[in-house]
């Protein structure tokens, strides 16, 4: 056999570096880094650990609603758009829902099912906006931020309002008064399970179906989708739809969490939602990114809060580090996939010779 043929005869595994794997090592070495840093500076014992199985299901119960909404804000940015109105979204159903419980006479299956009509509704006058008109997503979910907060404000006055433990089925812990070893409650609200199944319904409808399918070749190429037969229209249009669900699903757990409605609840959860989208693997130009992907940032931006939060740091750090991190994970995707078009070359190139010595061998 020819050296030719050897090297065909050849197989070597590959291990495939993808974006998934880029956040996944960064939260491991963010739980490693914050865990030995704990370790060393603050007294034993005397606060949980960052990997301190009440601590993680206090990070999995506080990403539950960013994670939500993260997977609708997936489905609108693969498809080539975004959405800056989802934290002021969020709290407009907060609000309404609250004050139509105490205020408005509803019952509160009544006050959730409108308050999830509403976010629909609205979501959808933008969608239709957006994809229809073709003018830029940007500008008009900022009007809707701006328009959702003052109508929010008017529904309740600028005033708080109490749920009254009404929402308490909803963050009761599902495994009791169960404890750790080191004598912290690990509370497992049901919303925990409300969060992951989302994740793995978005999952397979985006991987499995014909629509998911279609999102990815919109948010690629829109003209080549519609010569294709996609209707670019509809799929742009019910992203928002859709995104706007998962929002007010996400601002119901916000309520269940708080117990009390405030116009600050969604303030700013824009941002940690585009940044775990981001941070995630989705491109802003659309037409690429994984589910997992979205997950895995979403769970590094709450492990970011929730680290600096045990090591006793400021606030003002928090967005330090979250924003370095931003930075750094697009950087490292960025390094990783410039190597991979390198190895790729290289591939093809060694394909090339390969192909050109088995003609010469053949010649003789």
């Amino acid at each position: 056999m020819s050296d030719a043929g050897e090297r065909i005869g050849k197989r070597k595994f590959e291990f495939h570096w993808n974006a998934n794997m880029n956040v996944l090592v960064i939260w491991v070495a963010f739980m490693i880094i914050v865990t030995i840093v704990q370790a060393v500076t603050l007294t034993p014992g005397k606060f949980p650990t960052m990997i301190a199985p009440a601590n993680l299901a206090n990070v999995f119960g506080q990403i539950a609603a960013t994670g939500i909404m993260a997977m609708g804000m997936a489905m609108v940015m693969i498809a080539g758009g975004i959405d800056l109105s989802v934290g002021m979204l969020a709290s407009f159903v907060v609000l309404y829902t609250a004050k139509s419980f105490t205020d408005f006479g509803l019952s509160l299956p009544a006050a959730i099912i409108t308050g999830v009509v509403f976010a629909v509704a609205m979501e959808a006058g933008m969608g239709f906006i957006i994809s229809r008109l073709n003018v830029e997503p940007f500008i008009i979910t900022l009007g809707g931020m701006i328009a959702f907060q003052g109508v929010a404000l008017l529904v309740v006055h600028s005033q708080e309002v109490s749920m009254n433990g009404a929402m308490n089925p909803l963050q009761n812990s599902v495994l009791g008064d169960v404890r750790d070893n080191t004598n912290l409650v690990v509370n497992v609200p049901p919303y925990i399970f409300i969060f992951i199944a989302i994740v793995f319904v978005v999952w397979i409808v985006m991987r499995y179906t014909k629509y998911g399918r279609r999102i990815y070749a919109v948010g690629a190429n829109r003209q080549a989708a519609y010569l294709a037969g996609i209707n670019v229209k509809n799929i742009i249009f019910s992203t928002y739809v859709l995104n706007g669900l998962l929002v007010a699903i996400a601002a119901l757990i916000l309520l269940a969490r708080v117990n009390t409605a405030i116009i600050s609840v969604g303030s700013g959860l824009e941002i940690d939602v585009i940044a775990a989208v981001v941070v995630g693997g989705v491109a802003m130009a659309g037409g690429k990114g994984s589910i997992w992907g979205v997950f895995l940032g979403a769970l590094l931006m709450g492990s970011i809060a929730n680290g600096m939060n045990i090591l006793r740091l400021p606030g003002e750090a928090q967005y330090v580090a979250k924003g370095l991190i931003v930075i750094g994970a697009v950087s490292i995707a960025a390094i990783v996939a410039s190597l991979q078009v390198k190895r790729q070359m290289r591939a093809k190139q060694e394909a090339a010779l390969t192909s050109a010595a088995l003609d010469e061998a053949a010649e003789k």
